[in-house]
């Protein structure tokens, strides 16, 4: 699509990039944590796919107690793996558009921080599955960031297994050509 930038110059506007796949043999773990430092509200937004797109669960959660938006990526990449070692026996694959939040599953840079204790729950959590970081573009990361938006702003928290919530239905789709639920 034709667009033009404040010289006049027309240029082409590429779309955002789809949402990632994971591998065969593997599930995708999609999060994302919403935080506004206008009122401390934050919450975290879930999305457990299979390889074909298809949703095995969506979640998000308000967070009553939130410093940073660095703690409410934190945050979501934790609760997201504590649902995924209960729904699925397969690897896991973490997308977050938080390269410093998964950089606690490859390394023990943020264990003696203020998200110390988040970091150390990651870190046992990995023992109970195999977990393995990929950034995302924030485009990517479209479903996960609107349930955290959702439950950071009417301040509510829920989880769906095998369905969506209506505040995803328009956008879930358009992720991948060929999604279904289980």
């Amino acid at each position: 699509m034709p667009v033009s930038d404040q010289k006049g110059d027309t240029q082409f506007k590429h779309p955002a990039p789809p949402w990632l796949a994971p591998g065969l043999g593997t599930i995708a773990l999609s999060d994302d944590g919403s935080f506004r430092e206008a009122d401390g509200s934050a919450a975290t937004g879930i999305v457990l796919r299979n390889g074909s797109g298809t949703i095995l669960l969506a979640a998000y959660c308000y967070m009553f107690n939130c410093n940073d938006a660095l703690e409410a990526e934190i945050h979501a990449i934790m609760q997201g793996m504590a649902l995924a070692i209960q729904h699925t026996v397969l690897p896991v694959v973490v997308q977050s558009d938080s390269a410093i939040g998964l950089s606690v599953l490859a390394t023990d840079g943020l264990t003696k921080s203020a998200y110390g204790h988040l970091v150390l729950e990651i870190k046992e959590l990995m023992k109970e599955r195999e977990f393995l970081p990929q950034k995302l573009h924030r485009s990517q990361n479209s479903v996960a960031d609107r349930l955290a938006n959702y439950s950071r702003i009417e301040r509510t928290t829920a989880v769906w297994v095998h369905s969506v919530p209506p505040c995803i239905e328009d956008l879930w789709p358009l992720d991948c050509n060929s999604v279904t639920m289980q």
